[in-house]
């Protein structure tokens, strides 16, 4: 039975494409679980539409980073956060963190661009780097005490 998969499965395929999978298990397991639909023409044409407004929503937010990406580029944000007298802070910081920080700049940055190695745990002025389908930047954040 063809199906074509409504988001992405191990071993099957990804998302949107069109697979040949055994009868019964496109009835017992990929259908009712949500997984993939039956292969009709109006399902495919429907599948094209979703496909085309995922690649649009794509190439605006791919543009919109670079936007942000440029505007980065000059600035430094500042966080204030609780520390104690040696430097070190109560709460690490962490992407999510970051992403809240960058949200108030209004500036847009999914949280899975952010990319740290670890979360930061001293005052200082730290190089985040940003990752976007392959696009690469970083923005600047001072860490200081309240």
């Amino acid at each position: 039975m063809k199906v074509i998969l409504l988001r992405d499965v191990a071993k099957l395929g990804k998302r949107f494409s069109v697979i040949e999978v055994p009868d019964g298990y496109a009835l017992n397991q990929l259908i009712p679980k949500g997984m993939a639909e039956a292969a009709t023409s109006l399902n495919l044409k429907r599948v094209e539409a979703r496909k085309e407004k995922v690649s649009h929503g794509k190439a605006d937010e791919l543009s919109t980073f670079h936007a942000t990406l440029k505007t980065l580029e000059e600035k430094t944000l500042t966080l204030e956060v609780v520390a104690n007298e040696q430097e070190h802070l109560f709460k690490t910081v962490k992407n999510t963190d970051i992403a809240a920080l960058l949200a108030t700049a209004e500036l847009a940055v999914p949280l899975t661009a952010i990319i740290m190695a670890e979360p930061i745990k001293a005052l200082g002025t730290y190089d985040i780097p940003l990752e976007f389908s392959g696009v690469k930047g970083s923005v600047k954040v001072a860490i200081v005490s309240k």
